[in-house]
């Protein structure tokens, strides 16, 4: 592995043996003359693939315990959800807890207006957010976040998932999908007379979905539809399943003037379908 540039004295960018970008943190490693090749006695502690160079530059001013427990949070969201993250998320993330820090060292206390939301919506999330927030305060001396910072780091880990880069807007989208599965849940309760179980695996299931339909419909993509004849099949075989999918379609188009495809409306009725018998 070479690296190639010092982003401070601990961080610099390299290319690996694949030729393959990569971030790599250490005692001393920015220290050298660039370039140079790592051997067996640098102190390597981490390396991170795939950073997108604009982002590496963020790393400049993070401290190294923010940007260890950043990635310690990342490799736990990674085995938790099982699945696979952004890779600029350790960055973002690590910005986002040095900045909260900083705040809490100037006795300012942000509460997050979406806490209620994310509990409902994100509980996987949120439960890594809390030992997040656990491992930041045991690596980082005088950090002292408070626990309502486990909803920040829980739509960050959100936002990773859907493969946001971590910018405003990006997160925004994460935010109001938490308010729109709220909304949703209650749609279906209500017209379907069923509680749910938001701990359970069939709910998971379904948010997982509702939170890719959001996101291809906020940015104006639509899947085709190729199963017109299932899709009128199946209303005429649910009506009540089809009667509160009806009424989705109609919140999201009053709201946010989104308009779901027959595709999309027969993928709905099917997790919905799924979500009540498991009830």
């Amino acid at each position: 592995m070479r690296l190639v540039k010092k982003i401070n004295n601990n961080v610099a960018l390299g290319i690996d043996d694949s030729g393959r970008d990569v971030v790599v943190f250490g005692k001393g490693v920015g220290f050298k003359h660039m370039p140079y090749d790592i051997t067996p006695t640098d102190e390597v502690q981490r390396i991170f693939f795939d950073v997108s160079r604009g982002m590496a530059g963020t790393l400049a001013g993070l401290s190294d315990n923010v940007l260890l427990a950043a990635s310690d949070i990342v490799d736990l969201a990674k085995m938790e959800l099982e699945c696979k993250l952004n890779p600029n998320l350790v960055v973002t993330l690590a910005d986002h807890i040095q900045f909260a820090i900083e705040r809490r060292r100037e006795g300012i206390d942000v509460q997050n207006p979406l806490q209620n939301e994310v509990a409902f919506v994100y509980p996987n999330e949120l439960r890594i957010g809390r030992t997040g927030v656990a491992m930041v305060n045991a690596r980082v001396e005088d950090a002292d976040l408070p626990e309502s910072e486990a909803c920040s780091i829980a739509l960050h880990i959100v936002n990773g998932e859907m493969g946001g880069a971590g910018d405003t807007s990006s997160i925004d989208l994460v935010m109001e999908t938490a308010r729109i599965m709220k909304e949703v849940t209650k749609i279906i309760e209500s017209e379907l007379g069923v509680t749910l179980d938001r701990r359970s695996y069939a709910y998971n299931r379904f948010v997982g979905h509702f939170r890719y339909l959001v996101a291809r419909l906020s940015h104006g993509e639509s899947e085709q539809t190729k199963n017109s004849s299932l899709f009128k099949q199946a209303a005429k075989d649910f009506p009540d399943i089809y009667s509160c999918v009806e009424k989705i379609q109609r919140y999201l188009a009053d709201t946010y003037s989104w308009s779901c495809s027959n595709e999309e409306l027969l993928y709905l009725m099917m997790h919905v379908n799924r979500l009540v018998t498991a009830c």
